[in-house]
């Protein structure tokens, strides 16, 4: 690949990140293919926005630049210390501070492949070695060997398969690595079991969770870390000053607050997910028992996911597929309203009826 003069070597000799396509504001297309949450936030998210944004005194000023008070909603809600919890711009930001903190140049990062796509960028953007393992959902919880990695990115559940992993096995991870074992837990609300009570237990364990998927706020660009206090501390020398803005402060700790509000919308999701996946079992796609807010679906003997991502998008649906194998076997599809996957199954039932004919 030919690089840009003055571009670092790194830089010009990798592929960025791809993220899902996002389509027109405005646009009558059912979005299924980022994992967003299909309801509104909490109603406090909007009162504490407006009432921030009246504010002219606070908004011609700084935001608070350790988010404080954020801080100490999270950790009485999740029950650790303020000196346990990290607020970040996304829980991408985060992901880019653990780096920043923990791994030099040259030292190796591992995750599992295929996971979140953006570790390997991320690592390599730094300078640091990506090295993959391969994950097969038939072993969910593979023995692997972590000599050398200086870090490791656990997404919790797996994504894009949605599996689940044991505190049992993080537990194992935490203890065989010699380095910081990073629970990636985006879709922690939506699972069995949290690593956030194996925090007192493992020194070198960070849980990063975002405000994108449960509490509905992918647009407002906020996630929390959580780990030891000395960890904390010295991941907070990596992060931008005033990193989190005012008002995306005020909505997450607004979220934070109406836990009701947020059980009753993930019981909701996690519903949707059992009916939509016993109803695709019922037509012989084989779907993996997810844990998260989408399943990743593998069409009948005879169909290719490929097809039916198209045929979806042809309809106006879009759903995530991953063209590379062993991926590309099936699509990804976001928990929407029971309306929307309502339609999906028709669209589908029409896609195996006319491919049969």
């Amino acid at each position: 690949m030919s690089r840009t003069p003055y571009v670092r070597p790194a830089i010009g000799e990798m592929a960025g990140y791809t993220p899902g396509f996002q389509p027109p504001r405005g646009s009558q297309i059912i979005k299924l293919n980022t994992n967003e949450n299909p309801y509104p936030p909490s109603p406090a998210v909007a009162t504490a926005i407006r009432k921030a944004a009246e504010n002219h005194e606070r908004l011609r000023l700084y935001p608070d630049p350790v988010s404080s008070r954020l801080r100490q909603t999270a950790a009485e809600i999740y029950g650790v210390t303020a000196e346990q919890v990290m607020a970040g711009n996304g829980s991408d930001d985060l992901l880019r501070i653990l780096l920043d903190t923990f791994v030099d140049p040259g030292e190796q990062v591992g995750f599992f492949d295929p996971s979140y796509s953006l570790y390997p960028v991320l690592a390599q953007i730094r300078g640091a070695s990506p090295k993959a393992f391969a994950f097969d959902p038939a072993t969910p919880e593979p023995i692997i060997t972590t000599t050398g990695i200086k870090l490791f990115f656990l997404t919790n559940p797996h994504a894009p398969y949605g599996l689940g992993f044991s505190n049992h096995f993080i537990r194992r991870m935490a203890d065989q690595l010699n380095g910081i074992l990073v629970v990636d837990e985006a879709y922690g609300d939506f699972a069995k079991e949290s690593a956030l009570s194996l925090l007192d237990q493992c020194q070198n364990l960070v849980v990063t969770r975002t405000f994108s998927k449960s509490y509905a706020l992918a647009a407002m660009r906020v996630g929390l870390a959580f780990a030891v206090p000395m960890l904390i501390a010295e991941m907070d020398k990596a992060r931008d000053s005033y990193n989190l803005d005012l008002l995306a402060q005020e909505a997450a700790t607004a979220a934070l607050l109406d836990q009701a509000y947020l059980e009753k919308t993930v019981t909701r999701i996690k519903e949707m997910r059992q009916k939509f996946n016993r109803q695709l079992t019922e037509k012989n796609f084989t779907t993996y028992p997810s844990q998260s807010n989408f399943i990743f679906t593998i069409p009948p003997a005879g169909f290719k996911a490929g097809d039916l991502y198209h045929y979806l998008q042809q309809h106006q649906v879009l759903v995530r597929y991953f063209s590379t194998p062993p991926l590309d076997r099936g699509i990804r599809i976001t928990i929407g309203t029971p309306e929307q996957m309502e339609q999906v199954l028709d669209i589908i039932n029409k896609f195996l009826s006319e491919k049969e004919n």
